[in-house]
């Protein structure tokens, strides 16, 4: 079964999960932006992974735009997410709905991501900082809160889930023991 691994990436932590599963599975790996759709005939298998900003899911939008196209081609499709996060039951369920992903036949995980404000484009950055500002001169923040937001400021979070990469890879290898609906004329 041959599979493409397709992903946003705003500091590198969802490209990082993306070339791990390709590599895993021996699948290409691609920026979705660099991705030439008229080529989707050429996979059996398409993972999309983006990272998290105020719960929505970065670049999946553009890429189920072609999920009609997908499906009705009978390719597989996964969905994984990387963000700040601690990955739970809620948190997974608050995404799949804020990214209406129930409407659609995906396998989805949810991963944690890695975080380094010093990799995020100005933009990002700016508003980075004035939500740590505002949490940190909120008299109703713990202690904890401030100590932690703070720390966003000056110290890098290297977070891989070593765990959750192989329970995808273990999925993507099963699926290419089905075999493929093919309709006979």
């Amino acid at each position: 079964m041959k599979t493409i691994v397709l992903y946003t990436s705003s500091t590198g932590s969802t490209e990082r999960y993306a070339k791990d599963i390709a590599n895993k599975i021996g699948g290409d790996v691609l920026p979705l932006k660099k991705f030439k759709w008229k080529n989707a005939s050429d996979y059996d298998c398409f993972v999309f992974g983006g990272w998290v900003l105020n719960g929505k899911i970065q670049g999946l939008d553009d890429f189920l735009c072609h999920y009609e196209e997908l499906n009705d081609a009978k390719k597989h499709i996964l969905i994984f997410s990387s963000g700040l996060s601690f990955p739970s039951p809620e948190g997974r369920k608050d995404l799949i709905n804020r990214n209406i992903l129930d409407l659609y036949h995906v396998r989805y995980y949810q991963l944690r991501g890695s975080f380094d404000i010093n990799k995020l484009n100005w933009r990002y950055k700016l508003a980075m900082k004035l939500m740590i500002k505002k949490v940190t001169g909120d008299p109703n923040s713990s202690l904890d809160q401030v100590a932690m937001y703070s720390s966003f400021l000056t110290t890098p979070i290297d977070y891989f889930d070593y765990e959750k990469v192989e329970k995808i890879v273990t999925v993507i290898n099963k699926l290419s023991l089905e075999p493929i609906d093919v309709e006979v004329k």
